[in-house]
């Protein structure tokens, strides 16, 4: 995390403003004296404060320390801030092993992102295949809800979470096919979407946009480093380690 003071000063005022919370109520429930971040704005010292105090700010402001220290909260909306701290949850759950993740196959037209496709063959194409006019073919696409007018997208990898009340996590690296360049070149935008079996189509959650980097980009990526380094890097769980522990002595 990198300290910026002018950053952290504005993200403590915004995020105590859109939470309706005076800045000396934030001070005084976090036992520093009033006026603190006043004079913190106005000092010459750049030296980010202790490390509790920083954890204490950002509990009572509801985000991560790292959150409080990198992102810029003064151009988010409510909605923003609130996405932000549900990413920063799932990070911190899944490299605590918290949440266990699982690749997704996906592909499939009974899966809740995939969708059927008729396929188009030309004339000569159905010549060589020896299909009459009667017979379709037809292939399982990607649907993503936030551009649902594409079906051209391919996901570069799925991965799911599995959560109560039979609502499942998808966080899916997708690729727009751009016949100019390289497949190793193709630029991937990440999507968090929500399966609930007891709503008709998917939830969309948050999405990145090589095009139009937004303010959740950051978070959305760290997650998704996250569940690929719990899944190529596998590590014990909680419990197992302290049977392995208690053994050991």
């Amino acid at each position: 995390m990198t300290y910026e003071k002018d950053r952290f000063i504005n993200n403590i005022y915004a995020l105590a403003k859109g939470q309706k919370l005076k800045i000396g109520e934030l001070e005084a429930a976090c036992g520093v004296s009033v006026g603190y971040f006043a004079r913190l704005r106005q000092g010459t010292k750049d030296a980010a404060p202790a490390a509790n105090l920083l954890m204490l700010f950002a509990d009572r402001l509801s985000v991560s320390a790292d959150a409080l220290l990198s992102f810029d909260f003064t151009q988010a909306t409510e909605s923003e801030q609130k996405l932000l701290n549900y990413m920063e949850k799932l990070r911190f759950e899944t490299e605590t092993r918290k949440l266990s993740w699982q690749r997704d196959p996906g592909s499939s037209p009974a899966h809740p992102l995939f969708m059927e496709k008729e396929g188009l063959l030309t004339e000569e194409e159905r010549a060589e295949m020896d299909l009459p006019e009667s017979v379709s073919l037809s292939e399982s696409v990607y649907r993503s809800p936030f551009r649902p007018d594409l079906d051209d997208l391919v996901p570069a990898a799925i991965y799911r979470c599995y959560f109560p009340g039979k609502r499942t996590l998808y966080l899916a690296a997708v690729v727009q096919p751009n016949p100019a360049l390289p497949a190793s070149a193709q630029p991937a935008d990440l999507e968090l979407v929500m399966v609930d079996s007891t709503r008709p189509e998917p939830i969309p959650f948050a999405r990145t946009d090589h095009e139009n980097p937004g303010f959740l980009d950051k978070a959305l990526i760290s997650l998704f480093t996250a569940v690929k380094k719990a899944i190529d890097f596998p590590s014990l769980r909680p419990d197992a380690e302290a049977i392995i522990d208690d053994y050991l002595k």
